[in-house]
């Protein structure tokens, strides 16, 4: 038998020490394991191979050995990055760009660019560029292309918002071809997607502002007049057509006149006629008359009789 408190000592100790084995093991094992959140992908660096090519893990949980493999995580999300001098900008990678026009204007703007780095190629761009690709790749390339576009475009284009739609697509198709690329099974693949550009209101001298903003109200006045002008010609043209319409008009009621009174007489000398050839020889009822200057003519009497009747 033990000594009294021998024993219950003895399996203390060994329970600290299983504990401690335990505490142990879970941390190996915790160490040997990596997890990957939703919206990353990680590339693992092995300190006697180097990066691994062709492995990307996705969201989960990888196994790696502790000491040897060191995984490298990148956000994989679309994410708009910006180029201003706004210190309040939470996603601002470098100061508003300062362009030439081609009439000779110089002033800042700011630009907004969207872009994620390519899943399918994320072990390349961590061998070829590393983490730092928007401070070493994104923000030369986009700075550069914007000043070489801007020289193509007067500064009024800046103001317009159809013509900066049209910068803001040839900047873009230029930082495409420019971003750095990779051949896989004979494809050309980008290392870095851009998905979009967006030019900011461009900071105008006032000057310049004010040159501008009184273009742009000529403009507008001259286009206001051309409108009222095909309009006065339009309502020319309609009162040109309804004048001739009247005139028409009033030709067609007049021959329409002319018709209905020789129809008129001609009903009217047919019931004359009806009542000068009384089948019953008596005299007509009426004697109808018309004064022409000194003349009276007798319509619906016979003349002979008419004379007979006046000498009696």
């Amino acid at each position: 038998m033990y000594p009294t408190g021998e024993a219950p000592q003895s399996r203390v100790g060994w329970l600290t020490v299983g504990g401690i084995a335990l505490l142990a093991a879970l941390g190996v094992l915790r160490a040997c394991l990596y997890v990957t959140l939703p919206g990353q992908a990680t590339v693992v660096f092995n300190t006697f191979f180097g990066l691994q090519k062709g492995r990307v893990e996705l969201p989960g949980v990888i196994f790696r050995i502790p000491g040897i493999e060191t995984p490298i995580t990148y956000s994989v999300l679309t994410r708009v990055w910006e180029f201003t001098n706004n210190p309040a900008s939470a996603n601002a990678i470098s100061n508003a760009i300062t362009v030439n026009t081609a009439d000779g204007q110089a002033f800042a703007i700011d630009v907004a660019i969207a872009l994620r780095p390519n899943l399918a190629t994320l072990d390349e761009l961590h061998a070829s560029i590393g983490e730092n690709y928007l401070s070493t790749v994104v923000v030369p390339v986009v700075r550069s292309k914007i000043r070489d576009i801007s020289a193509s475009f007067d500064s009024e284009d800046f103001y317009r918002k159809s013509q900066r739609a049209a910068i803001e697509q040839r900047a873009l198709d230029l930082i495409r071809q420019e971003m750095p690329t990779v051949n896989r099974d004979g494809q050309t693949l980008p290392l870095v997607q851009v998905e979009g550009l967006f030019l900011g209101n461009p900071d105008f001298p006032q000057a310049l502002r004010d040159s501008i903003e009184r273009k742009q109200v000529a403009s507008i006045t001259a286009q206001t007049a051309a409108v009222r002008a095909q309009i006065q010609e339009k309502e020319t043209e309609r009162l040109l057509i309804l004048a001739a319409a009247n005139q028409r008009a009033i030709e067609l009621k007049g021959q329409a006149a002319a018709q209905n009174a020789q129809l008129a007489d001609l009903l009217f000398y047919e019931k004359l006629q009806e009542r000068i050839q009384n089948p019953t020889g008596s005299l007509p009822p009426l004697r109808i008359i018309r004064v022409e200057g000194d003349a009276t003519v007798f319509l619906n009497v016979d003349p002979r009789q008419a004379a007979l009747q006046q000498a009696r």
